[in-house]
């Protein structure tokens, strides 16, 4: 419908004749000029909304296949849809530039009508009236004007209102020197001054929005006023780091608001206690004492050794004079840091016998801390505390500690770890550092310049250090602990325990043995060995050295006294294996009571890899064995010199090769196998089947009779077992093989009598089977299985039977075929009818495309009456169509009018189809053609 807008020119161009029929012509050309698009109410709600449809403008009635294109479109903008409403506060500029094209593919080069929509100007609503107050929250530290504005915030934006178009300018239309703000584009930035105005200060900037007209719509434009307020500012608060034993000087009246505690500030706030400190007592007062402030803190049950450090701060608030600024307040903060406490070592020199002590010792536990502060480093909210080596009269090395603490965690390494065990004797001392902790962060205090911050990061409390003196007694040297030692009883008779000693390189003083096998007698240095050894003896001596320092000094022997190599010896005459039996232990073969730690060599270059010499023929792992000589050599490498060897000779006598085990399976059909046959030809034929599990079914010949065969169970495709035996020479046993027979008995199918419709054009393998491997045969006797598929006729007799992959078969199943004509009933009442489609569609859908002669699970015309005739007439008696299986099915075209091939229009046609066939006779109906 068309729409009453108020200031709205319609101009309509048409050069290619009137609006009439939508494709009498195409390339249409229209204008629509709209100047107040902001009291457009398209749906007449009262509402204005900004909507048009073109198609209600243009008077263009909508065809089938139109659609619009824009053009001038920019990003962001919304373009038209395709029902034709166009959204008119979508486009954001004022312009004679937006083109929509109408188009339909009944004009394939060009389009229906083309709109030419030129959008007259609209500068928007400034919101609130005009005024728009701002905060210039910028900090004075910062250069140049850095407050924001988009003067479009100040035009009213909310849901109902259109918003202003964007390809205006902005203008200062105030009277304040240009240096005093900036104006780019809808940006506009400002700095006002602190000129101690009071209750604020603030300025007045005056700006106008225009945008300019288009075609016959005029100019608009939209007046605004932005005022600048200061805040006001608590200026710039400093932080002290304070040590603890510095707090002295600092017991004395200071007054907040100096410089060197609150910079820049203004006045008119007042002053907060923020840990409650009791120093400020009025909304004017500033002046604190900070000694009488941590003498509290140290009275209070807060205060607890270690606490590190604490925090004292006091806020400078001050309330905004503005309603848009927002308040201000800063901190004037004092971290007051525990000062370290001294500690010493708990004895002025620790003396330590190296020998005695534990082999490692921590510096850490040889110091004294007062209660409640004991330093450690490790994390960082630790102190930080080390170690380091100062050296010694006279210098022997650091005991290890560098190592030790390379190889320590971080958060052990304060302990400390030496080295005691081979110290030499002398003296060694080390110094503890303790820094004081840096946990609580960096402070900062203000200059002269209240942008110029002055950081303070180190903790104000100085490092504290104590000594740890260490002595390294000396002590007579025992000799170093001497395990596993080796003698042979031939060496020697007699020996000095203490030569038996190993040494660092110093010399073994003399001391006193105790024997630790028998309860720690004493004994003395000369050792006798026994004149008899037959297995290993092992003795364990202690050798200890008494220094008149006090300190003592041990050393542990032990040693083991071997006898001489003993191999034993073989039998003398060859030990007979059998070769299906090569299983072994040639240690076992040998006499003489022979040690247990020699090795053997033998034929084809084995090696045992133990005394044993193990051949096992199921251990796949192991090697075989072989005929000839195999000597056993004990070497002298467990403390003697001398070896000793026996050989033990090995025979094999070699079985009748029987072949590997066998297994068939026969046809219960067959009626009997020779298991003479199941062999493999290279088995000899010397030996005789045995009946293992007593079947009665075996004959002396080897003949298994299947009738015999015992199944009390009447398991399916049982499974029988012989044995099949040659002797042999000793020491080999019988060889034997294991026959295996299974008796393939398969079931019967269960296939009843069949009966089909004739239309279903059925064939044998359409008939359904319960088993999954059969053959049909045409007579009970055939020796050949059909196998080509034949279509199934009236009265006719199949037989099938089970077969399996080996072509076993079961009893032949008789099963009759009854082929049902049309109009004859099957044994449930059903009747065998012919319903031919109602209806033909030739568009290609796949759906009745053509008259159907072949639906699946419904009639196979074409095989089930392959002499058919199909003839098709029109309304007026006239045959357009004649088919039977040669012809291709009816698709809406005559194959027998004048115009062959033409389409046959739409409507009713009849049909006569004759099978040609039996008792089936012709069947005539219609049917429906859609074009």
């Amino acid at each position: 419908m068309k729409q009453n807008y108020t200031k709205l020119l319609f101009v309509l161009l048409i050069f290619f004749g009137g609006i009439g029929d939508a494709f009498s012509q195409c390339s249409q050309e229209q204008m629509i000029t709209i100047c107040d698009m902001e009291t457009i109410d398209f749906d007449f709600d009262g509402i204005p909304d900004g909507i048009i449809n073109l198609y209600d403008e243009t008077g263009i009635v909508p065809e089938s296949g139109d659609f619009w294109e824009s053009t001038g479109i920019e990003e962001g903008e919304e373009g038209i849809e395709a029902s034709g409403v166009l959204r008119l506060w979508q486009l954001r500029n004022a312009s004679d530039l937006y083109f929509f094209e109408l188009k339909n593919p009944n004009c394939p080069d060009d389009y229906r009508v083309r709109v030419n929509v030129k959008l007259g100007p609209y500068a928007g609503i400034a919101a609130t009236t005009g005024f728009f107050p701002v905060c210039d929250n910028d900090d004075i530290c910062t250069a140049g004007f850095e407050i924001d504005i988009n003067l479009f915030d100040t035009l009213e934006s909310r849901e109902g209102f259109a918003l202003p178009h964007l390809n205006g300018i902005w203008t200062y239309t105030g009277s304040l020197p240009s240096d005093t703000y900036i104006l780019s584009g809808s940006n506009f930035g400002t700095t006002i001054e602190n000129n101690g105005g009071f209750p604020v200060d603030s300025e007045d900037f005056s700006f106008r929005y225009t945008v300019f007209n288009v075609d016959t719509c005029i100019t608009e434009f939209v007046d605004v006023q932005v005022t600048v307020v200061r805040p006001v500012t608590a200026g710039y608060g400093s932080s002290f780091s304070i040590c603890e034993g510095d707090i002295g000087s600092w017991d004395m009246d200071i007054n907040l608001f100096d410089d060197r505690f609150l910079n820049g500030e203004e006045l008119g706030g007042s002053w907060e206690d923020d840990d409650n400190t009791g120093q400020i007592t009025s909304a004017t007062d500033a002046v604190i004492n900070l000694k009488e402030v941590y003498d509290a803190f140290r009275a209070s049950p807060e205060y607890v050794p270690g606490f590190s450090c604490i925090d004292f701060s006091y806020t400078y608030k001050i309330n905004s004079r503005s309603p848009i600024c927002p308040n201000d307040e800063e901190t004037v903060m004092f971290v007051i840091y525990e000062e370290l406490r001294p500690f010493a070592p708990q004895n002025s020199v620790e003396e330590i016998c190296p020998n005695s002590s534990p082999a490692q010792i921590n510096l850490f536990d040889l110091l004294e801390f007062e209660p409640g502060y004991v330093y450690t480093d490790g994390s960082l909210v630790d102190d930080f505390a080390y170690w380091t080596f100062l050296g010694g009269i006279p210098f022997n090395g650091d005991l290890n500690l560098e190592n030790n603490l390379n190889d320590t965690p971080e958060d052990e390494q304060h302990l400390g770890p030496i080295t005691i065990a081979g110290a030499r004797p002398g003296s060694y001392r080390f110094r503890y550092d303790v820094v004081p902790r840096q946990s609580c962060g960096a402070t900062f205090s203000y200059s002269g310049d209240v942008c110029q911050p002055i950081s303070i990061e180190s903790n104000p409390c100085p490092t504290i250090s104590t000594i740890v003196t260490i002595v390294i007694l000396p002590h007579d040297y025992a000799g170093e602990d001497t395990l596993d030692l080796i003698i042979c009883k031939t060496d020697a008779n007699q020996y000095s325990l203490r030569s038996l000693l190993n040494s660092d390189g110093r010399t073994i003083e003399e001391g006193i043995w105790t024997d630790n096998n028998n309860g720690g007698n004493v004994v003395d240095d000369l050792f006798l060995v026994p004149e008899e050894i037959n297995d290993p003896i092992s003795y364990s001596f202690t050798h200890t050295t008494t220094n008149p320092s006090g300190c003592v000094d041990e050393a542990l022997l032990e040693f083991t006294i071997y006898k001489e190599a003993n191999a034993g010896a073989g039998s003398g005459t060859a030990t007979s294996l059998c070769s299906d039996n090569l299983t072994v232990t040639l240690f076992n073969l040998l006499e003489g009571n022979p040690d247990p730690t020699g090795t053997w060599i033998g034929p084809f270059g084995y090696m045992s890899p133990d005394h044993l010499g193990i051949f096992d023929a199921s251990d796949n792992t192991l090697p075989i064995l072989g005929p000839g000589d195999y000597v056993y050599t004990v070497g002298g490498n467990v403390g003697c010199s001398s070896q000793d060897q026996a050989t033990v000779t090995i025979a094999i006598v070699e079985p009748v090769e029987i072949g590997n085990d066998r297994s068939d399976s026969f046809c219960e059909i067959d009626g009997r196998v020779n298991l003479f046959t199941i062999l493999d030809n290279n088995t000899p034929r010397t030996g005789t089947f045995q009946d293992i599990e007593n079947t009665g079914a075996l004959t002396p010949d080897g003949v298994v009779e299947f009738d015999l065969l015992p199944n009390p169970d009447n398991e399916v495709n049982k499974i029988y077992n012989f044995r099949y035996v040659i002797p042999n020479t000793a020491p080999c046993n019988e060889s034997s093989l294991n026959v295996e027979v299974q008796i393939i008995d398969l079931p019967e199918p269960n296939v009843p009598d069949q009966e089909f419709c004739i239309l279903d054009g059925k064939r044998l393998d359409d008939i359904e089977v319960d088993v999954l491997n059969y053959n049909w045969y045409p007579t009970l006797e055939s020796d050949m299985p059909i196998i080509d598929n034949p279509l199934l006729f009236d009265n006719q007799i199949y037989y099938i039977a089970t077969v399996d992959a080996d072509n076993c078969e079961s009893e032949r199943v008789t099963v009759a075929v009854n082929i049902l004509n049309m109009g004859e009933r099957f044994s449930n009442g059903d009747i065998c009818a012919l319903d031919f489609q109602d209806g033909v569609s030739p568009d290609g859908n796949n759906q009745n495309d053509t008259f159907d002669l072949f639906i699946e699970d419904e009639f196979n015309i074409p095989v089930a009456f392959p002499d058919f005739d199909l003839k098709i007439y029109n309304r007026y008696g006239a045959k357009v169509f004649e088919g039977n299986r040669n012809t291709e099915e009816f698709r809406g075209e005559s194959n027998v009018s004048i115009r062959l091939g033409d389409d046959l229009p739409s409507g009713t046609y009849f049909y006569i189809f004759t099978p040609n066939f039996e008792n089936n006779f012709p069947i005539q109906g219609s049917f429906y053609l859609s074009r």
